[in-house]
């Protein structure tokens, strides 16, 4: 078999990824998307949510007075507030809890 010969096009391409592969080893800076993700958790766990679980929570004792509530339908509701308003408990547990 006869070795094909290389494309200068190929050559190029292949030498510029070879180039970048240490620019993307680099640490990068994720402060923007640290920030955003840092509001959302603040909007999430903030007074307008806060109002909202408490209005949720009344909500469902009224339908359990008149007998019109389900309990699995209480229950997601119910786990969604403590998942939401419990969620840096859960995870400082849970990295505590594997060492780091």
């Amino acid at each position: 078999m006869k070795p094909r010969k290389a494309n200068a096009a190929t050559v190029y391409w292949v030498a510029l990824t070879l180039a970048y592969i240490p620019l993307l080893a680099q640490a990068q800076d994720i402060a923007p998307i640290s920030s955003t993700l840092t509001a959302i958790l603040s909007f999430l766990q903030g007074t307008m949510s806060r109002t909202l679980a408490g209005i949720a929570v009344a909500c469902l004792g009224i339908l359990a007075m008149m007998g019109r509530m389900r309990w699995a339908w209480a229950g997601s509701i119910i786990g969604g507030i403590v998942l939401i308003f419990g969620a840096a408990a859960f995870v400082s547990f849970f990295t505590t809890s594997a060492g780091s």
